[in-house]
Parts: C-alpha cells; structure tokens; sequence
C-alpha cells in the first residue's frame, strides 16, 4: 500500500507489528537524521542532469562551433541550476519556491472570515460536521487527509499550582498496521511570556519579572491535532471511523490530561486565534514573514535538533515559548512510521514568532538562533514559503499548504522524541507561592469574561492590577475614592500603558479586550450587584470589597474567582456559606496577614502574596489589618 500525504511524497504504509516497549528507552541518539536522497543532500536527478549535460557537449563534438557553443552553453546552464547551493538549497530549489511564491495567492483581505483564512494556508480545505468517538466534533477534509483537533488542559478550572506533563506526539502514534491508515499526530503550544514584550522595562514588567524569574508564562493555549492520511484502499467512510477511533486512544492516553474534541465553530475559532486574524485587518504572505491581525510573524523549521540527552535540550519547546516575542507558537508533530515494523518516525518541529513591529521581531528571531546556537541545532527560516510555515503552525495536521510543501527532514527514534520536556499549565497571573515555593497561578484572562471579587483592601487589589499590567492588559480602576488610588495610578502608569481611572456609572470605553491585550476593571464603589449576563472575550473585572457583608454573598457565590484576605469570625461564616468551604472556612481567619485563600469552583488555594521591592515601595504592605 502507498500514501500520498501533504508533501506529496509516496511512502510506505506499515506492515503489522506492535511497537518495542519503551518503558526503558535506550541511550539517546546525539541528533536527529536527515532524510535525504544521498551524501550532501545529492539527489539522482541531479546526477542524471550532469549526464546530460556532458552528453550534449560530447554529442556536439566536431560540429559546428556555434553548434559546441550552445551545447556548451545548455550544459553549463544545467550543472549551475542542479548543482550551486545557496544557503543550504540548491539554485533549483529556490526557483520552484519563487514560482510558486509569485503564482499562489499570498493576501487575504480586510474582515475575512476564519475560512477564508483556513482556504489560504490550506486551500481547498473545509470543515465538516462529524461525530467522533462519540462526541459532536468537526473534522478538517483535504485532498490529503483528515484532521480532528483537540484542545488540552482545564478550560474550567481557573487556578493551578502544579504543570502536568504532555506525551510527545510520537507515544501517542498508532501502531503501523495494515488495517490503521498512515497517521501524523501534531501538538501544538501557543503561549506569549511574561512580563509581555508590550509591557517593555517598565514598572509592572520589572517588578513581575523579580516575581517569576522569568519562568511563567502569561498566556497559553494547548491543541492536538489527530490526522489520517488518505491513502490506496481506504475510502472516505474508513479514514472517518479509523480517525474517530484515533481520537478515542489518543484521549485516553492523554489522561489524566483534560481533552476534548473541538467542534465547527470552536476549529475556526482556534484558528483564527492562532494566526492572530483579528477578522478586521487585511493579511499578506511577504518572502521573509506574514502579517496578519497588525502582528509582523515569520516561521522557522528546525533542520539539526540538540542533544536530547542534556536537561537543556529536553526542554527545548519551554524555552522556545519564553522567547521575547509578542507570541510564539511552537508546532512538534510526528508521523507517520518509517518502514515496517521500525521505532523510526518523521519528526517536524516548526516555531512561528509575532510580534507588533520589524525591530521588534527581529529581537525575538536573533534570541531564538542564539538559543539554536548555544545547543548546537540549527533552524531554517522558510523564506518564500511563510504560508507553509503558518500552515504548519496551525492545528491541522499538514507540514504547509498544497502538493509541494516541504517534507519534514528528519527521522528519529521514537524514544529520543519522548525525551522533550512537554510541561503545560503554567501560565496565568501569579497571585503569589504556596507552601512549597511553587507559583499559584489565575487563569484570570480567558475567552469569556471572568467575574472576581477581592475581599480584602485597596492594596491587595492594586498589586493585582499592577500584576495585570505586566500581562499586557490595559486598566481601568471605577471608584467612589480616586484619591486612594492615585498615589498608585501615578507610580505604575507609563505612556504606553496608562490607567484609567472613571467614576462610577460611567462606561468603560476604549478598546475591547484581546488576547495579547485582555482588559482589567477594578470596581471599587460598595456593593455590587451579582454579574450573571455573558459579557466579551479576554476581559476582567475585580470587585473590590474591604468588607464582607451579607448583601455580598451572592455576588461571591456567582464569581468565577474569590479572592480572600484573611477574615473576622462573621465574615468566614458568610464565606465559607457562599463557596462551601466547609471546615476549611476557620483557616481564613488565621492565616498570615500577607497571604490569601483564592477559591475556584470550590477549589481552594492558599497562596502567600510575596510582594517584590518594587510593590512594596509602591503599594506598601498588602495586609488588610
């Protein structure tokens, strides 16, 4: 059985066999393998074209001169175009790639939709409604192959304290089998860091980057893309059951790991969302980068992986998000199997970075070589073809758009990919540490509204604000006492990032929330009613109460997020009531004055605030009493 799969490329399928336990992987291999034809990438086209480029010449010999001339012309022109290489390509090469560049569609204009965008990176792909391993799902249909897409990690749960630990798509890859069609399995992790690089050396990123040493990220989305490569023997109906099937074993493999199976409009939203398509700005291919939603982004594929054996090369992709970029997104896929029965698989690691301007998006590329650099692998930028390198980045499945996309060029030992440190969940705003030093993050900023109520003081709420900044997200403090917060609104404003402060009943104004730039209210005037009308994407409000009364327990029964500081008697009867806390309630009136009790959906952490220099120099001292 053969496979035609995205790169056009005819592969054999697999024969039956069970793949080698690798519960005790053996020593890993230095570097990954290049999958060429021959020594230095030398193809037998390229040898053939010598040969005729030599046969001509001889077959002129003792014709005409102007006859030898052209012949020897011809073949000069043929050994040139076949045999030159140019940044590691050969002339021939870069030629196809610029045909196609100038002759392939490579804009997409203002309020395009999410299929619009779907048909450019992909074209002629659509989405169709299916139902998959029992659940209403939506699957992406080429003329290559399908693809599922799943969305991992808690989209409920707002607050964590410890990473879980991804599979590497190679352990959850089908075994080759004469009745599984050729499979590619793609994670994919987007994330921006933080301090965000809109946050820049100012106060809120300073003060944030003393707080995480760097190591968290401010925002991230997980998906995994299960693809069925259409090959000879299997119709449509078989490649439907066989991917359905795929997605019920790669979710159970993924557990303890929350996943579920995106549906139509949820898959245009992802990607949408991912490309940075805002639906409003117009996007173009240009031969170095894209840009798309206002972001300048380019696309690397990594060509010599590091050594896997080292702590730094198995974290490769948790550096690679922490990249200076507005965001990165990094795309790891593996599949299908090399040969019959083999522990061999193509591997393709693919990183996209944004960023809001050219400069900016040249600090962010000059850190990712030098990181490639000090672990001695080696990235490609995909010139002429950033359309393929979005493709790749996206969750569907494919190494670019069309017939001729590049193939992934190395082969490695399944064990080597389970090497890479695949942490997710550790991104958010950090509230503060637990009891053993690890950040307790808030998943405060999200695609639906969050609603949170601080029971506590003004300064808890301005160093949460202050933390919300260095996220990138944009402040407006509504307030009954603006002479409280001024001190602080003078301190942590700067001119690209001012905050707003308005008095109540007045609108919010201003732009709405987004992704890399999600929106704080601080609502500090009394007694608020609960907010139970579904409100916009990425935006947030925090009331502020220095009290907990009665006339407050339904607004914090119906928040997403409480935040507490520690409490009178009354006020943790009233507390432990409207989140049943049950015996856990008594706590809250005796902890530390610098630490709080923040409850999700009845989840309870206790998290020590750790002011920095900075926030105490600026706040003061968090405490409530």
């Amino acid at each position: 059985m053969t496979v035609t799969a995205t790169d056009n490329r005819t592969r054999p399928a697999g024969t039956s066999g069970n793949r080698l336990d690798r519960s005790a992987p053996a020593p890993l291999p230095a570097a990954s393998t290049p999958a060429r034809s021959g020594p230095l990438g030398v193809r037998a086209g390229q040898i053939v074209t010598l040969q005729v480029a030599v046969a001509l010449v001889l077959a002129t010999l003792g014709q005409n001169p102007l006859l030898i001339a052209g012949a020897a012309l011809v073949g000069v022109a043929l050994v040139l175009l076949s045999w030159i290489r140019l940044r590691r390509r050969w002339l021939f090469e870069w030629i196809g790639i610029g045909l196609r560049y100038s002759t392939r569609q490579r804009t997409l204009r203002s309020a395009a939709p999410p299929e619009a965008l779907l048909d450019l990176v992909d074209p002629g792909a659509t989405i169709i409604p299916a139902e998959l391993a029992g659940d209403a799902a939506a699957i992406v249909s080429d003329a290559y192959g399908l693809t599922a897409v799943l969305e991992l990690g808690d989209q409920v749960g707002m607050l964590t304290d410890t990473p879980q630990v991804l599979l590497s798509p190679a352990s959850l890859l089908p075994a080759a089998s004469p009745e599984t069609p050729p499979t590619r399995i793609q994670l994919l992790i987007a994330g921006a860091p933080a301090p965000t690089l809109s946050a820049g050396g100012g106060t809120p990123a300073t003060s944030y980057r003393q707080l995480t040493d760097g190591r968290l990220l401010g925002y991230e989305r997980v998906l995994l893309a299960v693809r069925v490569l259409r090959a000879d023997g299997w119709s449509e109906d078989d490649l439907v059951r066989a991917l359905s099937s795929a997605v019920r074993k790669v979710s159970r493999r993924l557990k303890p790991v929350p996943s579920r199976v995106l549906g139509e409009r949820a898959a245009l939203g992802v990607l949408a969302e991912l490309a940075h398509h805002d639906g409003v700005q117009p996007g173009r291919e240009s031969w170095l980068g894209v840009q798309l939603g206002g972001l300048v982004q380019t696309t690397f594929r990594l060509r010599r992986w590091p050594d896997l054996r080292t702590e730094t090369g198995r974290r490769l992709i948790p550096r690679l998000l922490a990249l200076p970029a507005t965001a990165t997104t990094v795309s790891l896929s593996a599949g299908p199997w090399v040969g019959s029965g083999s522990e061999a698989v193509r591997v393709d690691l693919t990183v996209r970075l944004a960023a809001t301007t050219a400069p900016a998006l040249a600090t962010a590329v000059q850190a990712l070589r030098r990181l490639l650099a000090a672990e001695h692998a080696v990235a490609r930028r995909l010139d002429g073809e950033q359309l393929d390198g979005v493709a790749a980045t996206l969750p569907l499945g494919v190494l670019g758009a069309g017939p001729t996309a590049t193939t992934p060029n190395t082969t490695m030992a399944a064990s080597a990919v389970d090497a890479l440190n695949l942490p997710i969940g550790l991104a958010g705003l950090m509230i503060g540490t637990n009891r053993h030093g690890s950040a307790v993050l808030a998943r405060l900023f999200r695609a639906e509204t969050t609603r949170a109520v601080l029971i506590g003081g003004v300064r808890a709420a301005q160093l949460i604000a202050l933390r919300a900044m260095a996220l990138g997200a944009r402040i407006v403090v509504q307030t009954a006492r603006p002479r409280v917060w001024e001190p602080f609104v003078r301190g942590a404003s700067a001119p690209s990032s001012p905050i707003a402060v308005i008095p109540p009943g007045r609108p919010v104004g201003g732009p709405p929330g987004s992704q890399l730039q999600p929106l704080l209210v601080v609502v500090d005037v009394g007694p608020v009613a609960a907010d139970t009308q579904p409100g916009p994407g990425w935006q947030a409000s925090l009331v502020v109460r220095d009290e907990l009364a009665p006339v407050d327990v339904d607004a914090v029964s119906r928040a997403d997020l409480v935040v507490l500081q520690p409490l009178r008697p009354h006020e943790a009867q009233l507390a432990g009531l409207a989140l049943g806390l049950g015996d856990s309630a008594d706590w809250l009136t005796r902890i530390r004055a610098d630490m709080v009790g923040v409850i999700n959906r009845r989840v309870l952490r206790w998290a020590l605030l750790s002011a920095t220099p900075i926030e105490q120099q600026l706040i003061g001292s968090p405490a409530r009493f």
